[in-house]
């Protein structure tokens, strides 16, 4: 959960500089484009496979801050369009599209997580990683509080899918 750790703060820093209006209003909206790629060598704690793989996050989040009648941001919702994460190795790739639904509560600089993050299916193996449910962030320390629903961690079987033929 390294990963989608590092995009959730990502968004919760990027959506926090959205300048508000003066008066309790519809929400400001915000889209932000995501389009990052990280390596990661065989033995690091993000890659499971005998061999080097890639990571790859495209898409964007719209970002809608809420304020109060002063102005002040009081929580704000995240969602992922066509959000794509990849992984790739020896000229092959697995991928999710993902919907990724954040709500920032900024009175406790808590993130929630809901919904369906991802799911990496391979065939003859079914889904091999996926998180879909809830989680919870404390934006403070960067800890997750918890974690309920479906949660499949990225391991070796996804190693499967991408693996020279």
């Amino acid at each position: 959960m390294i990963t989608p750790l590092r995009i959730v703060l990502l968004l919760a820093a990027t959506a926090l500089v959205v300048t508000a209006a003066a008066t309790a209003a519809p929400p400001a909206t915000e889209t932000i484009s995501l389009d990052e790629t990280f390596v990661y060598p065989v033995g690091s704690a993000d890659n499971p496979c005998p061999f080097g793989l890639t990571y790859t996050n495209r898409g964007t989040f719209v970002i809608s801050t809420f304020v109060d009648s002063s102005g002040t941001p009081v929580r704000q919702f995240a969602r992922g369009v066509d959000f794509l994460e990849t992984y790739s190795a020896n000229g092959r790739a697995i991928s999710s599209v993902t919907p990724a639904t954040i709500h920032l509560d900024v009175a406790t600089n808590t993130l929630i997580g809901t919904g369906s993050q991802r799911h990496f299916i391979v065939p003859g193996a079914g889904v091999v990683y996926a998180q879909a449910g809830r989680f919870v962030i404390d934006l403070d320390t960067g800890t997750l509080v918890s974690v309920s629903g479906l949660d499949i961690p990225l391991n070796e079987e996804i190693c499967a899918a991408i693996a020279p033929s």
